[in-house]
């Protein structure tokens, strides 16, 4: 802190004597008039009797931080009159003399400049701490921010390619349909402007004839009595003249309900709007929320190979050589069946926002079953079985697609049309097809994870097609082979898939990473688990066996 040099602030200040405002040699400081002095002043200062003992020191950076403009040495608030000297550490006050005597006998006391220069220190080493400490962690947060960015700039610039892309197209079909129609208008008008036309033609002709029986009257010769003109009847041209109607243009305004729905929507896969019907803002899920508590079980008289929610506590159950589905309540009372005639038994099934219910049939059709029971085919899959099937957030139906000549692969369907939207038979990053035997499948997201039977896998593919992970339960160390049958997905998006043969369900997060393995055997007392589905809304699970002594258990699995 010793710095015995003179005048050293910035050169674009202008120090001048606090006594004569000269700014040529202002070297020094009086403490008593804490007042800046040039050396003549500093002369003349000590030569005055009253300010004899005022002590005067080199004007120093030390000095002026002490007792410069923004000087310690303030006045005491409780005596205006005396100038701030100590400081008591006991009270954590500085004071003046007067003080000192009055309130401060006996507490431990500290010079004001040493007060200062201490609470310099412990600032200096605080700053210095945080920039060890502190600063390298908010770098480190700041370039994972930016890179971070930049990899969100390229996906939001690819996304935004491909919304613009889905405009243009949409913009033609609507130019395409557009122009369709005022085709077949501009044709109406075509077709009545070829009509006057060949009336026009026909009147000329007949102008002609009238020109020629007048000249012929008008020679008045022996030619008039064997000239025999055309029939009246002859001269009228055979057209029909079309029935005036006034044009009415009638649009589709479910078309727009159809575009606006196929359009999609922006979805963040990092934020809560991902969470399927949660009503929380938990981004994160966290492992210490798995609490398995079994609610009841019942039997259900038929091996269970599919189960989908209805609603609250109840729930759709079928046996894929059956062509009856069954909705079972919680208490395991049967409450309705529906029998679809000809399917030669039902694969899979799933329920839409409407509570109709998308069935996968034997014989290679999906069908839609409404509420009341009526069944209509949506979809064709000839020469392909479908086996499971999903619907993604916009309804489109999602097929697992099965065949002999071992080109299974899954399919997209147009809810409205039946019409294939997209094939899914990507590879790998080796190069090795993953989707070889799809038998479930369900939408995560903006993925879709399928339960593979050969090789038993799961496997996740995006949007595109595009293999995210496989999931072949290495991880969990099982103790017989790893024999997948049914699979779900909660809110969390996280997935829960049954195990046949070890006789538990599966718990992973959507990154394809083994959470728990959880409903085992000791907790459900369920064996051969196939058919699985999760209930948000209750926050419970079902599950059935394939066993011969068939059993359903609703069960909790989240605290």
């Amino acid at each position: 802190m010793s710095d015995n040099s003179t005048t050293t602030f910035p050169t674009q200040i202008v120090v001048t004597c606090g006594f004569c405002d000269g700014t040529t040699d202002v070297n020094w400081f009086c403490k008593s008039c804490a007042a800046s002095m040039c050396n003549t002043c500093k002369t003349s200062h000590l030569k005055i009797t009253a300010f004899k003992n005022h002590v005067i020191v080199p004007r120093t950076n030390d000095v002026m931080r002490l007792y410069g403009p923004s000087k310690i040495a303030e006045q005491c608030s409780i005596h205006p009159e005396k100038e701030i000297s100590t400081y008591c550490k006991d009270c954590k006050v500085p004071c003046c003399a007067t003080c000192l005597v009055q309130k401060h006998q006996r507490h431990e006391m500290l010079s004001i400049e040493n007060a200062y220069l201490s609470a310099e220190k412990r600032l200096n080493e605080n700053a210095k701490k945080l920039e060890k400490d502190v600063m390298p962690t908010l770098d480190k947060m700041t370039d994972e921010t930016e890179q971070n960015r930049s990899e969100q700039r390229k996906k939001i610039n690819r996304v935004r390619d491909e919304v613009n892309a889905f405009r243009i197209e949409m913009k033609q079909a609507v130019d395409v349909s557009c122009d369709n129609l005022l085709e077949t208008l501009d044709q109406n008008e075509i077709e009545f402007d070829n009509l006057i036309k060949k009336i026009d033609a026909q009147k000329r002709k007949v102008r002609s004839l009238i020109k020629e029986i007048d000249e012929t009257i008008q020679k008045g010769d022996l030619s008039m009595i064997k000239y025999s003109p055309p029939s009246p009847r002859t001269l009228i041209p055979e057209v029909q003249t079309p029935r005036l109607t006034i044009p009415v243009f009638n649009p589709r305004r479910d078309i727009l309900t159809i575009i606006g729905d196929r359009i999609g929507t922006i979805e963040w896969t990092d934020r809560s709007s991902d969470l399927k019907h949660s009503s929380s803002p938990i981004t994160k899920f966290d492992a210490s929320l798995i609490n398995i508590s079994k609610v009841r079980s019942f039997s259900s008289n038929i091996p269970v190979s599919s189960i989908t929610t209805a609603g609250t506590n109840t729930a759709w159950v079928m046996y894929n050589s059956s062509d009856t589905m069954y909705l079972y309540d919680s208490s395991g009372k049967v409450v309705r069946s529906i029998t679809v005639k000809g399917s030669n038994g039902i694969n899979d099934m799933e329920t839409r926002r409407s509570r109709e219910m998308i069935v996968t049939c034997n014989d290679r059709k999906v069908r839609c079953v409404s509420v009341n029971g009526e069944v209509s085919t949506v979809i064709d899959t000839f020469p392909f079985e479908p086996q499971g099937v999903c619907l993604t957030d916009s309804e489109d139906v999602v097929v697992c697609m099965r065949g002999q000549d071992k080109k299974n692969h899954i399919a997209v369907f147009s809810p409205d049309t039946g019409r294939k939207l997209r094939e899914i038979r990507r590879m790998d990053g080796q190069g090795k097809q993953q989707i070889t035997d799809p038998y479930r499948v369900v939408s995560n997201g903006k993925d879709l994870c399928a339960v593979n039977r050969d090789p038993k896998h799961v496997v996740c593919v995006n949007e595109r097609g595009d293999v995210r992970w496989v999931y072949d339960g290495k991880e969990a160390n099982l103790t017989k082979s790893f024999d997948l049958r049914g699979i779900s997905v909660d809110k969390y998006n996280n997935l829960l898939v049954t195990d046949w043969n070890n006789d538990c369900v599966h718990y992973i997060d959507r990154e394809g990473r083994l959470i728990q393995i959880i409903l085992t055997q000791d907790q459900t007392g369920l064996s051969w688990p196939w058919g699985i589905c999760v209930d948000d809304i209750s926050g419970q699970v079902w599950f059935g066996s394939y066993f011969i002594e068939s059993s359903i258990v609703v069960s909790k699995y989240l605290k």
